[in-house]
């Protein structure tokens, strides 16, 4: 066999294996999406609800955010992937525990992209930086799975739009 055949044989076998565990993959990506758009909107309302906010506190909420969603989130995964499992007839390749654990670890971890800013930078850039770190997370998000711009694109209007509600809220109801 060709060199050529083989490795496009190969690619193929890889893919059969992603397409297998799409449960897997699902859960990385919804986790990842989901941390940096709720982290981000909460820290940048958080940040621009009053004038001078303690940095301290913002990296506390950040902490609270991401901790308690992650084990909400992997939690949920864990249960909704049982359940689904106990109802339906057919066969799964993949595993309730490990569903809920990919879960936890990606919202945890792509939290902490929202958050670094705010440990790295003080004063009002840190929120723009923020921002920005997580609009280009969420760009190669929407790439990786379809490799279309298209898709990076409407990942990053579509889920970007949380971190307008958030400044929305903090003006619309600044008690500063």
């Amino acid at each position: 066999m060709s060199y050529i055949k083989s490795f496009a044989l190969k690619k193929q076998q890889r893919s059969m294996r992603v397409i297998k565990n799409t449960g897997y993959f699902r859960n990385i990506l919804f986790g990842a999406e989901d941390s940096l758009v709720s982290t981000v909107g909460v820290l940048f309302g958080v940040a621009s609800s009053a004038q001078t906010i303690d940095q301290s506190q913002i990296l506390m909420t950040g902490l609270i955010v991401i901790s308690v969603e992650a084990l909400s989130m992997g939690a949920g995964a864990f249960l909704t992937e049982t359940s689904t499992h106990e109802l339906s007839k057919k066969s799964y390749q993949d595993k309730p525990a490990i569903d809920g654990l990919l879960m936890f670890s990606s919202y945890f971890l792509f939290g902490l992209i929202p958050i670094t800013p705010y440990v790295l930078i003080s004063g009002p850039y840190a929120k723009i930086v923020s921002l920005g770190a997580t609009l280009v997370a969420l760009f190669i998000l929407g790439y990786i799975p379809t490799k279309k711009i298209k898709a990076a694109i409407r990942m990053v209007v579509v889920a970007g739009s949380a971190a307008v509600i958030g400044f929305i809220i903090a003006t619309l109801f600044n008690i500063s």
